[in-house]
């Protein structure tokens, strides 16, 4: 059970990289449409779409299915550990903002990435690097808290 663990724990981290990674690439792909012509911001939101479909949520996938594998290998462990009701707002926050950013993807493709839209890609960009720092603060620093 030892060496699952290990493992689900190695391809957490993978995918929560290339998760998050993921969503900041779209947040600028998107900022970067500011002051550009309809034909550019349609081909950045096109690009958008693409990496949240191919990329960001296959690994948003795999990040939620290994933590859930781990809870389940440990037998529920984790919920008398102080840091991870830490973490696991943080993921549910990181899930959430997984999801805003993908309903800003698809109307940015539907109909028109506008200034507006791009900037608020930036807000969400802030806010999955704060996510992503306060799930590290949580796993890091809390877990040897004695």
């Amino acid at each position: 059970m030892l060496r699952l663990h290990v493992l689900l724990l190695a391809l957490h981290v993978f995918s929560l990289l290339f998760w998050v990674g993921s969503l900041v690439s779209i947040t600028r792909v998107m900022a970067a449409a500011v002051g550009e012509g309809d034909a550019v911001r349609a081909r950045l939101a096109a690009t958008a779409r693409k990496i949240y479909r191919a990329v960001a949520s296959p690994w948003m996938g795999i990040a939620t299915l290994t933590g859930l594998g781990m809870i389940g290998v440990m037998h529920g462990a984790y919920f008398h550990y102080g840091w991870f009701h830490g973490k696991l707002t943080v993921a549910i926050v990181m899930l959430a903002l997984h999801f805003v950013l993908g309903a800003r993807v698809r109307a940015a493709e539907a109909s028109g990435l506008t200034d507006e839209a791009a900037n608020g890609a930036r807000a969400l960009q802030l806010g999955v690097l704060i996510s992503a720092a306060l799930a590290v603060f949580a796993v890091i620093v809390l877990k040897n808290w004695h």
